[in-house]
Order: C-alpha cells, then structure tokens, then sequence
C-alpha cells in the first residue's frame, strides 16, 4: 500500500464524519420550526364537551360558532406558555379575538393559581385533564394556537409560543381578511 493509499484510507472515516454531520444537520434545520401541517386545516374543529376551567359548567363547540376565536393550547406546568402569556394578555385587552383556553393535561387548581398570577387573557377556559382534545387537535404538546372562523373551521395552526411577529404576519391577515 503506498503512503497516498494509507491517507486516503486514514481520511475517510473523517470525511464520512463530515459528510454525515453536514446532512443531518441541513435536515434537521430545514424550514420553520413553529409550522407544522395539521391535517385539520379548513376542516371543522372537533366536536367536545367539557368542563370550564372555572366551574362545572359543560362546554361544547356550538356553544363558541358564531365568531373567529383563538384556541390557545396551555398549561400551568408549560414554561414556553409563560413566554407568550403577556401577548396574548396584550391581544385580549384590545379585544382584536376572543380567546379561548384550552387548559392541557393540567390540574384545576395549579392552572387556577398560574391565571390568578399571570392574568386571564382568556374569554373562557377549557378544562381538557385527559388530553383528550389536544389528541384530536393533533398537538404536539403546549402551547400551540388555532385560529378558527365563525363557522367552525380552523384557519391556521401554530406551535410553540406565539410571538407578535406570528400575529401580526400570519394571524392579523387572516382575521381582517373576514371583515
């Protein structure tokens, strides 16, 4: 074996190293990472009867058809949900869309305390312990946001926390486009 055949041998291991860092990592980092397809979009939101956060009402989805509202995905225990609870605060006090809580595989009372701390941005709160909606909303985990139309169809998805560029370039056009 000659000494160029020795390198090339002693090289390659290395290369492949190389080689194999650089794919995985363009794969890995390819797109955006708060987009993901949900097989839900321009399908109706599922139908569910839970409790309310705040008492032992029921709630269903026809009792929320009528008007755009934003389902926020949340929990007590769900530190990127603190990240973007002062936005939709924000978004709740100009009253640009109702916003509806959907309370994630949590207990009443730790997600009771967290909203007495952080303030309630949401017009009502959707006690779903189980998990049960979030399966059939297809989450990831908390937080994730759902905008859905009057009718009852979800118009976008978003995961992760929801950031004031996520709402003025993705959401905002999708509300004022229904004026």
């Amino acid at each position: 074996m000659t000494r160029r055949q020795r390198k090339i041998l002693l090289a390659s291991p290395l290369l492949g190293f190389f080689a194999l860092a650089f794919i995985l990592t363009i794969g890995f980092d390819v797109g955006r990472h708060d987009i993901h397809p949900s097989s839900l979009l321009n399908k109706s939101f599922p139908e569910f009867e839970l409790p309310s956060l705040h008492s032992q009402e029921t709630i269903q989805l026809s009792d929320l058809l009528g008007e755009p509202r934003l389902f926020n995905v949340w929990a007590s225990w769900c530190s990127a949900c603190r990240t973007e609870h002062n936005l939709l605060r924000q978004i709740a006090e100009r009253n640009d869309v109702s916003i509806v809580g959907i309370n994630y595989k949590d207990r009443r009372h730790d997600a009771l305390s967290w909203l007495f701390e952080l303030g309630d941005p949401y017009s009502l709160s959707i006690l779903d312990s189980s998990g049960d909606l979030g399966v059939e909303l297809g989450v990831y985990g908390a937080p994730e946001t759902f905008l859905m139309d009057a009718k009852g169809v979800i118009r976008y998805k978003h995961v992760g926390p929801l950031t004031e560029e996520d709402w003025t370039n993705q959401i905002v056009p999708i509300l004022t486009s229904w004026d």
